[in-house]
C-alpha cells in the first residue's frame, strides 16, 4: 500500500539529506509524523550547527549597501548559504535584498530557504514577484518547495499562485507537500467548480488518487464533502479508475470515512460500477474492513450498494474469505440497519454458494437467512 504522507516525508526528509528516496526507505515503517518530528529535527541541528555563522553575515549584509550585497549574494555566497541568511536578516532588509537579485537566482535561493523561519520576509514579499518565482519553481519541478512555501504564504499571495499555476495535476502534486491543513482548505475553497473537476480528471489520467484521497482527509469536513460529492458526480472511466485505486493502494479505509460523513453513498456509487464486482476488487475491500476493523462504517454503506453487489461480495466471501461471514454474521442483531439488505442479497445466491455461505458462519443471523432461503 502506498501511503501518500509517509511517502511525502521520505521525499522531503532525502531532499534535507541530499540523498535518494531510495537511500530511505527502510523508514517507511515509521509513521509520517515521525518522520516529519526526524526531519524537523535534523534540519534544525543542521541550521543551529552554523547559526553563528549565518547570523555573522546577516549582520554584515546590513551594513553594505545593498547593490554591493546583491552582488556578492549572487557571485560570492551562492543559493545555498543566502537560503540560510535570509532568515537571520532583518525583514526589511532581506525585502530590499531580494528586489536587487535576479529571479533566477531567487528560484535557486528557495530551495534552501527555512519558510518558517522566513515567515516575516514571505509575508512582505510583493505578489507578483512572488508569482514569477511560482513559474519558475513550477518549471523545474520543484514540488517539495513549493509546497513548503504554501504553508506559510499570506492568502493573498496564495491564491495568486494558485491562479498562476494552470495544470491541477500540479496543484495535486504540490498539495502532496503541503503540511498546513488550513492552506489547502483556503486553496480547495478558493477554486471555483471547473478546477475542482479538473482535479478529479488530473487524478484519474495521472494515477493520483491516492494524494487527492490523502488531501480530502486534511481538509475541512464542508470541503471535503463537497470534493467528495463532485468526485461521485463524474463518468464512468473516472469512478472505474478511482475503485482500481482503491484496490491497488487501499484507499478503502478513506473512502469509507468519507462515506459516513456524506448524506449520499459513495461505496453505494462505487458499487454500482462494473469493476467493483471483479473478484480483486471484492477481495480488497473484505481485506481492507477485516484488516482495519472498518465493520461499523462497511455496515453502514451495505444498504445503499444494492442486492445484487451484497450478493456479490458474500459469493467471493463464501469462496475465497469464509473468516469474513463468520465475523459478519456474529456481530448482526435483529433490527440492524443491514440485515434487511443481508437477507434480500442472499436470495439472489445459487443455492450451492448459499451453502458455502453458510457453512463459513457463526450459527447467527446471517446464518439463518441464508439457510432459510436455501
Amino acid at each position: 500500500m502506498r501511503n501518500p504522507a509517509i511517502q511525502a516525508e521520505l521525499v522531503k526528509l532525502a531532499r534535507v539529506l541530499q540523498t535518494e528516496i531510495s537511500e530511505l526507505e527502510h523508514l517507511d515503517y515509521l509513521e509520517a509524523e515521525r518522520l516529519r518530528t526526524l526531519r524537523e529535527g535534523i534540519t534544525e541541528a543542521l541550521f543551529e550547527k552554523f547559526r553563528s555563522t549565518f547570523t555573522g553575515f546577516a549582520r554584515l549584509s546590513s551594513m553594505l549597501p545593498l547593490a554591493i550585497s546583491a552582488r556578492i549574494s549572487e557571485r560570492v555566497l551562492g543559493p545555498t548559504l543566502s537560503g540560510r541568511i535570509a532568515g537571520e536578516m532583518p525583514p526589511e532588509k532581506a525585502i530590499d535584498l531580494a528586489a536587487r537579485l535576479s529571479d533566477s537566482f531567487l528560484a535557486d535561493t528557495c530551495l534552501h530557504i527555512d519558510p518558517v523561519r522566513a515567515k516575516p520576509i514571505i509575508a512582505g514579499f510583493p505578489v507578483d514577484r512572488a508569482i514569477a518565482i511560482t513559474r519558475l519553481l513550477l518549471e523545474r519541478g520543484e514540488m517539495i518547495t513549493m509546497g513548503r512555501f504554501v504553508d506559510v504564504l499570506p492568502q493573498q499571495t496564495l491564491f495568486a499562485a494558485t491562479d498562476a499555476i494552470e495544470d491541477e495535476s500540479d496543484l495535486l502534486k504540490i498539495g502532496f507537500f503541503v503540511e498546513n491543513s488550513a492552506q489547502l482548505d483556503r486553496v480547495i475553497e478558493h477554486l471555483d467548480t471547473r478546477r475542482r473537476e479538473a482535479i478529479v480528471t488530473a487524478a484519474a489520467a495521472e494515477g493520483l488518487w491516492p494524494e487527492v484521497i490523502a488531501t480530502l482527509l486534511r481538509i475541512g469536513q464542508t470541503s471535503r464533502l463537497a470534493m467528495a460529492e463532485l468526485a461521485m458526480a463524474q463518468e464512468a472511466a473516472i469512478l472505474d479508475s478511482l475503485i482500481r485505486a482503491a484496490t491497488e493502494d487501499d484507499l478503502w479505509p478513506a473512502l469509507l470515512q468519507i462515506a459516513d460523513e456524506m448524506p449520499s453513498s459513495v461505496i453505494g456509487t462505487l458499487a454500482h460500477e462494473p469493476a467493483f464486482a471483479e473478484a480483486a476488487v471484492v477481495r480488497s475491500v473484505i481485506d481492507s474492513v477485516i484488516a482495519n476493523d472498518l465493520w461499523t462504517r462497511f455496515r453502514n454503506q451495505t444498504p445503499s450498494m444494492g442486492a445484487t453487489r451484497l450478493a456479490r461480495v458474500l459469493e467471493v466471501a463464501a469462496d475465497e474469505r469464509k473468516p469474513f461471514l463468520w465475523e459478519l454474521d456474529r456481530r448482526l442483531h435483529e433490527g440492524d440497519s443491514d440485515l434487511a439488505a443481508l437477507r434480500e442479497a442472499s436470495a439472489q445466491l445459487p443455492p450451492a454458494t448459499r451453502a458455502r455461505a453458510h457453512n463459513a458462519c457463526a450459527n447467527g443471523l446471517l446464518a439463518a437467512t441464508l439457510a432459510a432461503d436455501a
